[in-house]
């Protein structure tokens, strides 16, 4: 199975928690995050190319809820949204982080 699902399911632990974002300790150690940049590395991929990954999840996320605005308590939906922009984040600094570990290992070797 792929690193998104795992990475959604992450997002959605998070959402659970529902508390606001008040600092980076708020985000989840996601291993799928971590996994995911050490693959990228492996396959290739430039940082540019995992900051617009991080950007399709993004649009994708909100042009969904966009869509089933109907249907959403917008009590909830500003919280929400700001928990989902901080979770996204967090998983592409780990993403990031373990993709520059990776790249360290490499040219040492």
């Amino acid at each position: 199975m792929g690193h998104l699902p795992k990475l959604v399911n992450d997002l959605v632990v998070r959402l659970g928690n529902a508390r606001l974002p008040t600092q980076d300790s708020d985000a989840i150690v996601s291993l799928a995050a971590i996994a995911h940049g050490k693959l990228r590395r492996k396959q290739g991929y430039s940082p540019a190319m995992l900051i617009h990954e991080s950007r399709i999840l993004q649009v994708t996320i909100f042009g969904t809820l966009h869509k089933n605005l109907s249907v959403l308590d917008f009590s909830l939906l500003l919280p929400d949204v700001m928990i989902i922009a901080d979770e996204v984040d967090a998983q592409l600094t780990q993403t990031m982080e373990s993709f520059s570990k990776a790249k360290l290992k490499t040219a040492v070797a």
